[in-house]
């Protein structure tokens, strides 16, 4: 008998606090629009316990499960937290119609859990000396108020972009350098594995904008300069390297070169008249031993770190003014984004940039494979071509996405 009362006492007890959670739960989604206790609209901020709000306690089977419940409830209102309504027509307080919050910090108080208001009110503290540096915070912050993860993290969690921050301010201070990521990782964290556990957080914080299209993490690292291991420059063309202490030619199909250790180059006359960097691997290769005598042609390597781009500017440098300098990748997000950063390569050295192949148009459909083009990722493409005046580049883009490797190699006009 006693192991039945416990029973009955356990369930009407969870049960109370389930509609007290929920109850509370509301209030924090009030809270987030205005006080506490109410709604924008200023209505109270209640749960009815019927069929469509907490079917539960209508399927209390056992009287004794139910006066547990109602005690338990009603220990809640004598603590100030809330309000019961009870219906009459059920007898003396038997059973209950709904509850309503008096007091939200004194419910959450009386549950021990922390309010959300209280723990966005935390977090906001703890992101003030970065706010100005990175608005992107107030949205995390507004997004935790309405109970949203925002790039994965839940309200509160606040250390996956504080320790985001940590990493940008690293690795600006080491701007151009190839930075080792799992040893960075370990020395800032004591865990080899943090950065690559916060880097949607991390890419927000880059991209400045946390409703942009989330980078590929590769793609991310690359930007910062973090690695796994340290890049090869590969390189085509009539052209040699001052490397180190000595001049390396790039003998044909082609010669790689660690970036950090080029020096400068020198153009054989009459054999640099157009550069074009290429996305992928396999196209390069292609591109390499189809390589006209006039052309350079440069492996990106995917998304270009920060030492590809310092070499790049010295091979700029190299070059005649009237050089042609072009660029091919892939038709998608990625492909722009890093046709976008190479462009900035070339206006930091007055030169502009030329899209080549990229034109969705020119391919012929069902010659590739495609794929969706998400909407988001449309627009920030447009986007980066109005930035860099890629208008054909613009008009030509329609809703599918184009992988470069499945295009035929074929040289700028």
């Amino acid at each position: 008998m006693a192991d039945d009362d416990d029973k009955s006492a356990g369930r009407g007890a969870a049960l109370a606090r389930k509609a007290l959670e929920r109850l509370l739960a509301r209030a924090e989604n009030a809270a987030a629009k205005g006080p506490a206790q109410t709604d924008r609209a200023g209505r109270s901020v209640t749960l009815p316990l019927s069929e469509k709000s907490f079917p539960e306690y209508l399927r209390l089977q056992r009287h004794a499960d139910k006066a547990v419940c109602n005690a338990s409830l009603q220990l809640a209102e004598l603590d100030g937290a809330i309000s019961v309504e009870w219906d009459h027509r059920a007898g003396e307080r038997a059973h209950v119609q709904r509850i309503l919050l008096r007091d939200g910090a004194g419910l959450a108080r009386h549950l021990g859990i922390e309010p959300r208001w209280d723990v966005v009110a935390l977090a906001k503290r703890q992101f003030e000396p970065h706010v100005a540096a990175h608005p992107v915070l107030a949205h995390v912050l507004e997004a935790w108020r309405k109970g949203n993860l925002l790039r994965g993290t839940r309200p509160g969690e606040v250390a996956s972009w504080l320790d985001s921050i940590q990493v940008m301010q690293y690795c600006a201070s080491r701007r151009g350098d190839d930075i080792a990521i799992r040893r960075l990782s370990a020395s800032l964290f004591r865990d080899s594995k943090r950065i690559e556990a916060i880097w949607p957080a991390l890419d927000a914080l880059v991209q400045g904008d946390a409703t942009m299209v989330q980078s590929e993490m590769e793609e991310l690292f690359s930007e910062l300069g973090l690695v796994k291991f340290p890049p090869t420059l590969l390189v085509a063309g009539n052209v040699a390297v001052s490397y180190g202490d000595e001049t390396v030619r790039a003998s044909r199909p082609y010669v790689g070169f660690a970036p950090s250790v080029i020096r400068s180059a020198h153009v054989d006359p009459g054999s640099g008249q157009r550069l074009l960097t290429v996305e992928n691997l396999t196209t390069f290769h292609e591109m390499a031993v189809q390589r006209p005598d006039d052309a350079i042609v440069i492996y990106t390597g995917g998304m270009p770190s920060p030492s590809w781009k310092r070499a790049y500017v010295v091979f700029l440098k190299a070059l005649a003014p009237t050089a042609a300098l072009h660029h091919w990748g892939d038709i998608d997000l990625g492909g722009f984004r890093i046709a976008s950063h190479i462009a900035k390569c070339c206006e930091q050295e007055g030169r502009s940039l030329r899209l080549h192949g990229m034109r969705a148009n020119a391919v012929l459909p069902g010659t590739v494979t495609r794929r969706e083009l998400v909407p988001s990722a449309r627009r920030e493409i447009l986007r980066i071509c109005e930035r860099w005046g890629w208008g054909d580049e613009a008009g030509a883009l329609g809703a599918l996405a184009v992988e470069q490797e499945a295009m035929d190699p074929c040289w700028p006009e």
